[in-house]
């Protein structure tokens, strides 16, 4: 099978390796539409965990191509997508219901081989049927899915104003699913007015430059304040916008030696609440159900379609600022879906 392999940090290439061979638990899965997200980006920078060389890639669908002897629930020809996370289920965090904290957990394109290929295995037990999908919406489940764990985190109150930094994918994701979740209204913020144009488009009630949002002034307005920008000087000046005693979210991954300074008192005479979310927890399915709903729309995220010969240069290109909304590879051709 064909397979973008990322070498060591900053080098990536396209070549052969054999087609997997399903554990007696695991699916055999031909990619049919692979995501590319910030991680596979730190993967092949060095700034990531996990082994060289690796086949990058954890946000995928496809079809069952072949299974384990104890499989029971797919069959071939099956379309499925999958979590990448593999927790163990017997660690403490894993019993304490904290599964994204497994101390033994695996994730694929990460620790093992993942989506950047033809083939690839997965427990069983990660699988998910996303037939009424397209491919390149089912391969957009797994970002959505750590969406809906950070809102769950968050906690968005009936009626809420909620404000939402960054106007990736992402944010996008954020701003729709805040509607769904109850906010009377959704401001988007973010540097590209192209960004904002399709935030808008795709149902955000406010959208603003970050020049012309600061003019407005409006301090101690949000219940839930948002961040996707992973950016620490932007989060800095994200908190003034929160409500008192409401919630901002830190969901943008910010670089592991960043620091931001918050007056301590701020907090507690605002009663205001800090919140990080760490991938995602059990909230798979429920991500599955609302793609297939119709109620958010994925496909508009989406603005390049490439092969896997494409993936050298486009890790090239990323690495030197030009990254676009959202890349998808379909390693075993790009097909309408």
């Amino acid at each position: 099978m064909k397979a973008f392999f990322i070498e060591k940090p900053n080098l990536g290439i396209v070549r052969d390796a054999e087609i997997p061979v399903p554990a007696d638990d695991e699916i055999l899965l031909e990619v049919k539409a692979a995501g590319v997200c910030g991680t596979d980006v730190h993967i092949y920078k060095g700034e990531y965990f996990g082994s060289y060389p690796r086949i990058p890639g954890h946000e995928f669908s496809g079809i069952v191509a072949g299974a384990g002897k104890n499989v029971t629930k797919f069959k071939v020809g099956q379309r499925v997508a999958a979590d990448p996370n593999i927790f163990c289920e017997s660690c403490e965090a894993c019993k304490e219901n904290r599964q994204n904290f497994c101390s033994d957990m695996e994730v694929v394109g990460v620790t093992r081989h993942g989506a950047f290929a033809q083939y690839l295995t997965v427990p069983e037990r990660c699988v998910f049927d996303v037939s009424g999908l397209t491919f390149t919406e089912a391969s957009m489940v797994e970002p959505l899915s750590c969406v809906v764990y950070g809102q769950e985190k968050a906690g968005i109150p009936l009626g809420a104003s909620v404000l939402i930094f960054g106007a990736g994918p992402i944010g996008i994701m954020h701003s729709q699913l805040a509607a769904i979740n109850g906010a009377a209204s959704v401001t988007v913020v973010d540097l590209f007015e192209d960004k904002l144009a399709l935030a808008k488009k795709l149902g955000a009630d406010y959208t603003y430059t970050s020049s012309e949002f600061e003019k407005l002034g409006l301090v101690n307005s949000f219940e839930v304040v948002i961040d996707c920008t992973g950016v620490p000087r932007v989060i800095e000046g994200e908190i003034k916008y929160v409500k008192d005693s409401g919630t901002i979210l830190f969901f943008g991954v910010c670089p592991d030696n960043s620091a931001i300074t918050i007056n301590p008192y701020e907090v507690f005479k605002r009663e205001l609440k800090i919140c990080g979310s760490f991938a995602l927890k059990k909230t798979f399915g429920k991500a599955v159900a609302l793609a297939k709903s119709g109620k958010i729309n994925l496909i508009d995220l989406v603005d390049k379609k490439l092969l896997l010969d494409d993936a050298p240069k486009l890790f090239e290109d990323i690495v030197s600022g030009n990254s676009g909304l959202k890349t998808i590879f379909y390693p075993n051709g790009i097909e309408k879906y």
